[in-house]
């Protein structure tokens, strides 16, 4: 079981990896830069457990949830996940993922559930985001096999 956490683990911090320098790229080639996931994080920090206003607390905070809250339990979740393949397994746990943000970070930090509050694009670009990640932290939790 040990193993499989330390898997899940360093997937999951692939997967945020990944996920982080797409949204960087967005943001730095001006698509839609009023949508700044790290700022909804920072408010929905700020709310819940009083930190500054601080964007490298935010970046922390994304990188923690993405691979000990999320790469743990996709290590825990794997094999009991259905589908034939880890990447499938790793969709479906980004959609369940993406669901959870959506009815506890977005009405956290202000905008409502779905995220409403920032339109559709809020939801539908968050939903891309996750699937890219279920499929990275699953393709990435195979590819580890025998790292430990």
């Amino acid at each position: 079981m040990g193993c499989r956490l330390v898997r899940g683990m360093l997937a999951g911090f692939v997967a945020t990896l990944v996920i982080s320098m797409i949204m960087i790229l967005r943001l730095s080639a001006g698509i839609i830069p009023w949508y700044d996931p790290i700022e909804i994080m920072n408010l929905a920090a700020q709310d819940l457990l009083g930190t500054p206003d601080s964007r490298w607390v935010a970046w922390a905070i994304h990188f923690a949830v993405g691979t000990l809250a999320w790469g743990l339990l996709f290590g825990l979740l794997a094999p009991f996940l259905p589908g034939r393949s880890d990447a499938r397994c790793g969709l479906l746990f980004g959609l369940i993922t993406w669901l959870v943000v959506m009815v506890t970070v977005f009405p956290m930090a202000g905008s409502g559930l779905f995220g409403m509050g920032f339109g559709l694009v809020a939801p539908l670009s968050t939903l891309l985001a996750h699937v890219v990640f279920g499929l990275v932290v699953g393709s990435m939790y195979a590819r580890s096999r025998g790292v430990c």
